[in-house]
């Protein structure tokens, strides 16, 4: 599940990252660009994923992101599924205080975690 949280309406890096992502074999459900927490917190109960990706450019972001976060571990779905941050804001600091499993700043780096996050599932 992929999306750019809410208060944020930038979509290229999203965009670039679910290219990337599909073309190395991922199936991708993109929710688009704004969503509140609740929005994820749905599809990911809708689609079961392995991996949530968050994307934001605007610092505001940040906060967007550590709520959905918050609101997937209020659902009781947070810990069946692995976090990726990304997005020109996110750092190793901010990645902790979100609570997410992981960050990035590059699409390509993006999705080779996510690549060795399902490696490691098998």
């Amino acid at each position: 599940v992929l999306g750019t949280v809410h208060g944020d309406l930038h979509d290229i890096g999203k965009n670039i990252f679910r290219s990337m992502a599909e073309a190395a074999g991922f199936e991708v459900h993109d929710i688009g660009i704004d969503q509140p927490p609740s929005a994820f917190v749905d599809k990911v109960k809708e689609v079961n994923p392995d991996i949530v990706g968050m994307s934001g450019v605007l610092t505001l972001a940040l906060e967007s992101m550590k709520n959905t976060v918050d609101a997937l571990k209020e659902a009781g779905i947070r810990d069946r599924v692995k976090i990726i941050i990304g997005g020109n804001p996110v750092t190793k600091e901010a990645c902790v205080q979100i609570g997410a499993d992981a960050f990035t700043t590059n699409a390509a780096e993006g999705v080779k975690i996510c690549q060795r996050w399902v490696k490691n599932y098998d």
